[in-house]
């Protein structure tokens, strides 16, 4: 299997090198049939550029399925995609396993499910080595923004349905462009894709504040809310977070961090990360659980999981364990 070269750190792009990066994305997908996947615990970036890049092998004439390998939760993620697009995720589940998928991963470039990984698109460019035929990981307010780079350079005829995923993606991923994972020259172009289009950018910004609906879930549910696992240098790793406009009572939060404690021995983690959102405030708490204690940290901003929090904690286990 040969090591792509096609990985972009930086968030510009020159046309020539979209040019041989899709003429390469197509070299290694014709005359196989693709199965795109998100990761699980799927977000509405993940589900959305899923169904973007579908549409776009379909015009390319690639034979392809997106599929949803896990079963699918009526969550948030869930209600955005029913209530904005009427599009009911549950179709796209496919709980089965098949070392005959040619998988191509959109937003995570590793997978425990089975099958032959070929492609990988993904916006949190990290250390670790990825052989695979095809890469593109670059910096970006989300992998939609990437699948419409993809698109323009195919020349797929975008329609308002295709602009109105692309803009709500972004705009979700990046809490309504307030993260520091937003790119202020990928929101110009989000806001006049929204302009083309005569769509409201407005209500697209308020549907993507995505606010984490405490008072409906279980603590359980309220820990692994957006979960991920990671291996960092042989390390089981794990996150979570929580989007909230009003915090909680200190008694409840200190609920939800004795479970976490319980958490991360019961999976077995070297380390497990709990990230509350305060969007009122625009302030990051960051939680670290370990074997002897659990560390808080006070943050600035509305920061980014994948851009800024866990590259840094990758950064630390390799430097840790080198």
């Amino acid at each position: 299997m040969c090591i792509s070269t096609n990985i972009i750190k930086s968030k510009y792009e020159k046309s020539e090198d979209i040019k041989k990066r899709v003429k390469s994305l197509k070299k290694v997908l014709e005359g196989k049939k693709i199965t795109i996947i998100g990761h699980d615990n799927i977000d509405v970036d993940a589900t959305l550029s899923a169904i973007l890049m579908s549409k776009v092998l379909t015009f390319l004439g690639i034979e392809n399925e997106f599929c949803i390998l896990e079963k699918v939760k009526e969550d948030d993620t869930y209600d955005i995609i029913m209530e904005v697009f009427n599009i009911d995720m549950k179709k796209f589940e496919k709980v089965s396993e098949s070392s005959e998928r040619y998988l191509l991963l959109l937003d995570h470039y590793e997978t425990i499910h089975e099958g032959k990984v070929i492609a990988c698109i993904d916006h949190h460019p990290n250390q670790a080595q990825k052989e695979y035929d095809f890469i593109y990981s670059r910096n970006s307010s989300a992998t939609a923004f990437l699948i419409y780079k993809i698109m323009k350079e195919v020349n797929f005829p975008i329609g308002v349905e295709e602009a109105k995923m692309i803009i709500l993606a972004m705009a979700v991923d990046t809490a309504a462009f307030r993260s520091s994972k937003a790119i202020p020259e990928e929101v110009i172009k989000a806001q006049n894709l929204a302009k083309e289009f005569c769509l409201d950018y407005d209500s697209l910004e308020k549907v993507a504040f995505c606010l984490t609906p405490i008072e409906k879930l279980t603590i359980e549910e309220i820990i692994s809310n957006g979960q991920k696992w990671y291996v960092y240098n042989g390390i089981k790793v794990g996150s979570a977070y929580v989007q909230l406009y009003d915090l909680p009572e200190k008694e409840i939060i200190n609920n939800w961090l004795e479970k976490l404690f319980e958490k991360r021995k019961e999976t077995k983690s070297g380390l497990l990360v709990f990230i509350i959102f305060d969007m009122k405030n625009s302030i990051t708490y960051e939680y670290h659980f370990t074997k002897e204690n659990i560390e808080k940290f006070v943050k600035k901003g509305i920061l980014s999981r994948g851009k800024d929090i866990m590259p840094l904690i990758e950064k630390q286990f390799l430097n840790k364990y080198l």
